[in-house]
């Protein structure tokens, strides 16, 4: 998550991640069940909170790209390629069939 999001989760909350995923590990190379539970949900609350941002920072970037007439997940050119393809005219549904002559 860290890897691929890094750029989008503020520094605060990339080293909590980062200090409960540790924190887990530790409590795994151990045997209480209770260290394990508590350091997992530990995990799953810092989590989700990265996540917002992650999902506001996506939500931000698609406004954007709406904004400046991009589609959104798209790119200029493929708009421009479509146009195109509108100028080509109607399509036509046809069937090829060789005639054998004799």
């Amino acid at each position: 998550m860290l890897k691929d999001n890094g750029d989008k989760i503020p520094d605060d909350k990339k080293s909590a991640v980062e200090a409960a995923n540790n924190e887990l590990k530790e409590a795994l190379k151990g045997t209480a069940a209770d260290a394990i539970k508590a350091a997992t949900e530990k995990l799953q609350q810092v989590v989700q909170d990265a996540s917002q941002d992650i999902y506001k920072a996506a939500q931000e970037a698609q406004a954007a790209g709406q904004a400046g007439g991009a589609e959104p997940g798209g790119d200029a050119d493929a708009g421009q390629a479509e146009e195109a393809k509108k100028d080509e005219g109607p399509i036509i549904d046809a069937e090829v069939v060789e005639e054998k002559k004799d």
